[in-house]
């Protein structure tokens, strides 16, 4: 019993002590009644000399476990903490930093107006709202600062960290981010993270109805090209929660399919990697016909717009004869659904990536009708964190200690997150009988220039005097501002406030747009880039393009993002 550490003293131990001093009590009781000879009241005082003895003896031995538990949980040396959001979210972190001292956090205040001041969760006093929270910190030390209010306007979200930074700079914030995922597990303090460039853009979380997405899902064969990719790994991971049959997660790339297939290992789903290039015709007709899909989301593309200017015909191969081949096999297996992602950059292209994934949305047009099979496009803008997208270069080149190379102080774009555009693009699928462009709300576009000094401000840096901003000049193919949609195309409401249905008019019949993509992909490998251009021109009209002669010529490995494919 004594080489027990007093520290982690636990129930065990003290039946152990119990076990050990009722013995020993009964051993006294034993020889009292046999030798000693006692009054009328020697029962009832062995009995509590038992009682007393496991009171003091026990309780002084778990004393320390009580002080850790209580008294020392506010020990000096833990961070001094504050939360502001003190509903379920707030509630679940503030109880899982009490329930294990590893976090070594004292949460000293609770702010929520959504709350009655003077209110006690968990031991620790609700102070106010968010004007009473300003005054905190300016009065008090604080460490940390965690903001467990998912729904608060991200618009607000920045006026607020921009506030508390000028008061303390150093102080550590940290968020529970807008959650987008199928599964509605609870949260907890390991959600919490670092405040990211996401959480201030200034659009709200939306909603998606997560039980139709599951129905359609649930118990299906289910393909996803270029799953390897930002946009097809996080359709992986979505899918994955929604109870399918089985998941074909196809790409070329073998090693992100290789860690796609490593981080969801537990999942219960089957998830078969399949390493396939979207060009390789008779090895995509092998995955159907091992797997026969009820469902496609077709996502691999070219996407990175400098680099396809100076590879237009990867462009071709990939965007247009991969999306060209995999839609007449869903034609010709039956598949159920045929989703496929497309871009904003698909309306009124200045590039080639765009003028081919329009192209793709023509061919999904006229492939519909064609057979069982519905197939839908789903239009958006940019995504954050994806490979190769403009806030990793940024974050990139704030570690290099600058500058930021930014092409024009005017260019502006849509952004919305992974998971979100993921979840719209699943829920646009549920919504689509077939032969629809839905466009996604992207909310209002945001500066790039703006989004720069935001992350240098996120990094507790001064944007032009800690990190520089430099202005290098618009890329071939660059446009200052994206659209949704064309000049001749409008937009009806759906059932989802965030999804719109586009009113599209086809550019090229169903079977001219299939001879007009035969054709070209026959005769790519003659002709020249401008050749290419000119030809892509006659089957998008709006594309518009300016003749590069230059447009081979190298550029800064830093100005550019790396070339990605799915």
């Amino acid at each position: 019993m004594y080489l027990t550490s007093w520290g982690y003293t636990s129930i065990r131990d003290l039946l152990r002590l119990i076990l050990g001093i009722l013995v020993g009590g009964c051993v006294s009781l034993t020889i009292s009644k046999t030798v000693l000879v006692t009054g009328d009241y020697a029962g009832v005082f062995n009995i509590l000399l038992l009682i007393n003895s496991v009171l003091l003896i026990g309780g002084f031995r778990i004393s320390k476990r009580i002080y850790n538990g209580l008294i020392g949980y506010n020990s000096i040396d833990k961070k001094h903490t504050i939360i502001f959001g003190g509903k379920s979210e707030g509630e679940e972190i503030l109880r899982g930093i009490l329930a294990k001292n590893r976090w070594n956090l004292s949460v000293d205040a609770i702010f929520d107006d959504r709350l009655m001041r003077g209110l006690l969760l968990h031991g620790i006093r609700v102070q106010g709202g968010q004007d009473d929270m300003i005054e905190y910190i300016q009065e008090r030390p604080v460490d940390l600062l965690i903001i467990a209010y998912p729904e608060f306007p991200k618009h607000k979200l920045k006026d607020l960290i921009e506030e508390i930074k000028s008061i303390q700079s150093k102080i550590d914030i940290k968020v529970l981010p807008s959650f987008h995922s199928i599964t509605d597990n609870p949260v907890g303090v390991q959600h919490i993270r670092d405040i990211a460039i996401e959480d201030i853009l200034g659009r709200d979380p939306v909603e998606i109805d997560m039980k139709a997405i599951k129905e359609e899902i649930s118990r299906k064969s289910v393909l996803v090209t270029g799953a390897a990719g930002s946009i097809g790994s996080e359709l992986v991971r979505q899918c994955s929660k929604a109870n399918p049959e089985e998941i074909i997660a196809l790409d070329i790339d073998e090693t992100d399919l290789f860690n796609l297939k490593n981080e969801l290992k537990n999942e219960e789903t089957k998830i078969i990697p399949y390493v396939a290039n979207i060009e390789d015709g008779a090895k995509l007709s092998n995955a159907f016909t091992d797997f026969s899909p009820d469902i496609v989301f077709h996502a691999a593309a070219y996407k990175h717009v400098p680099m396809m200017e100076r590879f237009p015909k990867e462009a071709i191969k990939v965007n247009v004869g991969g999306t060209f081949r995999i839609a007449n096999l869903a034609c010709q297996y039956e598949v159920e659904k045929f989703i496929m992602v497309s871009t904003d950059k698909a309306v009124n292209p200045t590039n080639v990536m765009g003028a081919t994934k329009r192209m793709a949305e023509e061919i999904c047009m006229a492939k519909n009708g064609m057979s069982e099979t519905k197939f839908i496009s789903v239009r958006f803008g940019n995504v954050l964190g994806s490979r190769g997208s403009v806030v990793p270069i940024f974050i990139n080149q704030i570690a290099r200690g600058g500058p930021i190379t930014v092409t024009d102080p005017r260019m502006k774009r849509y952004f919305m997150t992974i998971p979100e555009a993921v979840l719209l693009v699943m829920q646009a699928g549920t919504m689509g009988k077939g032969g629809e462009v839905f466009v996604l709300d992207m909310g209002e576009p945001v500066r790039i220039i703006d989004m720069a000094k935001d992350l240098i401000r996120l990094h507790s840096l001064e944007p032009g005097k800690d990190i520089k901003i430099k202005i290098t000049g618009m890329r071939p193919g660059e446009k200052l501002f994206e659209e949704l949609l064309t000049d001749k195309e409008g937009i009806i409401n759906t059932m989802h406030k965030e999804i719109f249905k586009a009113v599209c008019n086809q550019e090229s019949e169903g079977s001219k747009i299939e001879e007009k993509a035969t054709k070209l992909l026959e005769h790519l490998a003659t002709m020249a880039p401008n050749e290419v251009r000119k030809y892509l021109q006659t089957i998008v009209p709006t594309y518009k393009y300016r003749e590069q002669e230059n447009v081979n010529e190298s550029h800064k490995a830093e100005d550019r993002p790396s070339l990605m494919a799915g």
